[in-house]
């Protein structure tokens, strides 16, 4: 009965399977003998989902109208667009940015940002450019907008951001495309902890620069900027070298207020739609809502509420601020021990900077070490033909040692 265009799809999320089984083993042996690495929500070392408290108590305190009733509009609160604006670009943005027109539509989560983007700009049949180390929904949501997939090498031999490979594929799609909407998930990429350098970025403006007859729609997934430790002088670095954009290059970034503020059940995140000519953003305000209102209608008022009062308030806000930065403290702790521990195990890793995850390399032995690494009640999540363990929730007493066990595992499987 399906509609053709619908046949023959069957989700497999393997993180939410693998998962369950990490909490079946936790019934069986007990916490403290089973490292469930699958989660990608931020945990306390009690392996807590971490709630911080200035979220809690403006959320308590919230009135019922803006807890129960529908938002003032279909795109959003007015005061939450305006700062997560500021949120990805600082208070400071109308006039550092002034030859650049911004617009802001509320979605549910990053994930309705990507899916709305993929879906207003890729045309029937098209391919969207992913990279080859990616958060797999990506594709998913591709194929649901009928889209086909092309990927670029995240990675050159060095380590370093793959920018000829990306280039090349770019420049081969444009051949062939109108629009060519591609995804840079940074910083803090899932799985990886990559992070791009200021002279990359550079290099990568400056080749969208070069594109004339071809619209460039860049996603850029910023789902967990807020726990990335680029300062604030490189960010705003970053920023200003999207002044000067040819008007067929259009940046959207995908924000999400499940990672901001740890409130992953609410579904609250942005569209920010970034661009030097104000008709294409005005084409954005027109075209975006229609979907908005036709997929999901309205985002959670109280979700957008408790961002605002917080962001909006000084006080409320620099004692946010405090917290999240205790949490980046321990997820640099958590990542410190790991990385330290798999250098001196020679145990390889994709390159880390900052953020959730981070990715071990294992090659076509993956489903076997794996299932070596459940036999010992560590779970972990498999991305292609690596391994994701999410620093995130994982406290560091049980992150000690683990490098050495996952090494073991990679070993019993070598040629």
């Amino acid at each position: 009965m399906l509609a053709k265009r619908y046949t023959g799809k069957k989700l497999v999320d393997n993180i939410f399977a693998t998962s369950k089984k990490a909490k079946q083993a936790i019934v069986k042996f007990g916490k403290e003998n089973v490292i469930n690495a699958t989660i990608g929500s931020l945990y306390n070392e009690d392996e807590k989902l971490a709630v911080y408290d200035v979220v809690e108590s403006v959320y308590r305190n919230l009135p019922p109208e803006d807890l129960y009733a529908y938002a003032t509009n279909v795109i959003g609160e007015d005061d939450y667009l305006e700062e997560v604006i500021k949120a990805v670009f600082f208070d400071d943005y109308k006039e550092a940015l002034k030859e650049l027109h911004i617009a802001s539509i509320a979605t549910t989560g990053g994930t309705g940002a990507i899916s709305n983007t993929v879906k207003n700009y890729m045309d029937t049949g098209d391919k969207v450019l992913l990279p080859n180390w990616m958060w797999g929904t990506y594709k998913n949501i591709v194929i649901e907008n009928g889209g086909k997939i092309e990927t670029y090498q995240l990675f050159n031999e060095n380590g370093d951001f793959n920018f000829e490979d990306f280039k090349n594929k770019v420049l081969e799609l444009a051949k062939i495309q109108k629009n060519v909407v591609l995804i840079l998930n940074e910083p803090s990429h899932n799985p990886t902890g990559f992070r791009m350098t200021y002279e990359e970025w550079v290099n990568l403006l400056d080749f969208f620069k070069s594109i004339k007859d071809t619209n460039i729609i860049v996603i850029r997934d910023v789902a967990y900027f807020e726990y990335d430790d680029r300062g604030e002088e490189e960010t705003k670095k970053l920023r200003k070298l999207l002044i000067g954009m040819p008007k067929n290059i259009l940046f959207m970034y995908a924000f999400s207020l499940s990672k901001s503020l740890s409130i992953y059940g609410m579904r609250i995140g942005a569209q920010i739609a970034v661009s030097s000519d104000e008709e294409v953003i005005q084409e954005f305000k027109d075209a975006l809502p229609f979907s908005c209102r036709t997929t999901w209608s309205n985002i959670p008022k109280g979700g957008m509420k408790l961002f605002a009062t917080i962001m909006k308030n000084p006080e409320l806000k620099a004692n946010f601020l405090k917290e999240k930065q205790g949490y980046m403290n321990l997820l640099n702790e958590r990542a410190n021990i790991f990385l330290k521990e798999a250098k001196e195990e020679n145990l390889k890793v994709l390159p880390y900077k900052s953020g959730f995850f981070v990715t071990v390399p294992v090659g076509e032995t993956v489903d076997k070490i794996i299932e070596d690494l459940e036999s010992k009640n560590i779970f972990v999540i498999k991305f292609d033909t690596g391994i994701r363990i999410g620093l995130c929730s994982v406290p560091k007493r049980k992150i000690k040692g683990l490098a050495k066990k996952i090494k073991d595992s990679i070993n019993k499987f070598k040629n």
